[in-house]
């Protein structure tokens, strides 16, 4: 009848509209006032600002004629579809760790759920040698790990999904794990704290004085726990883009 189940193809664009929140694709990719994920968002590195691309299903400006596997090459390996190397601002680093599954939901979302719009963002000037794309094919041999995540056995269930969770689309170590000089993650010091240029992550690993599971809750949630912790800059964003739109159970 008129009222059918959801297709396969919505239940799949809806997941991956959860999973675009939980990855918070926005933070980088919309700006204020302008079309979800047409980008153009400048992005402060220590090299240089970097503007994200729009990840619109346009097919002049966007990603609209990108098949799923170009997709998940950009998503999880920072290649674009014309092969170029996308600069580590993106933490494909992290989503890496999507499984084949997700990395689908997102595509069915990005290509149906979203509004194409086909301004071209300004273009990323970066001074010699990191103008040369080509160095981050170097780069990526050197830092990024393909494995996607592989359930601890030893482990919860809920243990995995929250492990998944801040692997990889929360991309927890991309702000709290300091870099080497040349911007890669350390993975000997992960989570132990890094340096935004004016912002500083804390140390997130556990043990810390003042954090239990419900601090740690209504501080993702909504940026404030009882142990005084109130949230600002970069990660109020993560909190009112993100966090905060997250299921219970995945917070």
């Amino acid at each position: 009848g008129a009222h059918a189940a959801p297709s396969v193809d919505e239940a799949r664009v809806e997941r991956g509209r959860y999973l675009a929140v939980a990855g918070d694709c926005a933070a980088c990719h919309t700006q204020a006032g302008k079309t979800p994920f047409s980008g153009g968002v400048p992005i402060a590195s220590p090299l240089g600002t970097i503007y994200s691309t729009n990840i619109t299903p346009s097919t002049g400006a966007g990603i609209g004629s990108y098949t799923q596997q170009e997709f998940s090459s950009a998503l999880r390996r920072g290649v674009r579809a014309d092969g170029s190397h996308l600069y580590p601002a993106m933490p494909y680093t992290a989503y890496a760790k999507l499984s084949d599954a997700d990395t689908a939901d997102l595509y069915a979302y990005f290509m149906r759920g979203v509004k194409a719009d086909d301004t071209a963002p300004p273009k990323t000037q970066l001074p010699f040698p990191f103008n040369l794309r080509l160095s981050m094919a170097l780069w990526n041999t050197l830092f990024l790990d393909t494995d996607v995540y592989r359930p601890d056995a030893s482990r919860s269930a809920e243990w995995n999904r929250g492990a998944y969770l801040a692997q990889g689309l929360a991309h927890c170590g991309t702000c709290h794990t300091p870099r080497n000089f040349l911007m890669a993650e350390k993975p000997e010091l992960y989570l132990q704290g890094g340096s935004l240029g004016t912002w500083y992550a804390p140390d997130i690993t556990p043990g810390k004085a003042g954090w239990d599971h419900a601090s740690l809750v209504d501080y993702l949630r909504t940026g404030h726990a009882k142990n005084g912790a109130t949230a600002g800059g970069p990660m109020l964003e993560a909190i009112d883009k993100s966090f905060s739109k997250m299921a219970p159970d995945d917070i």
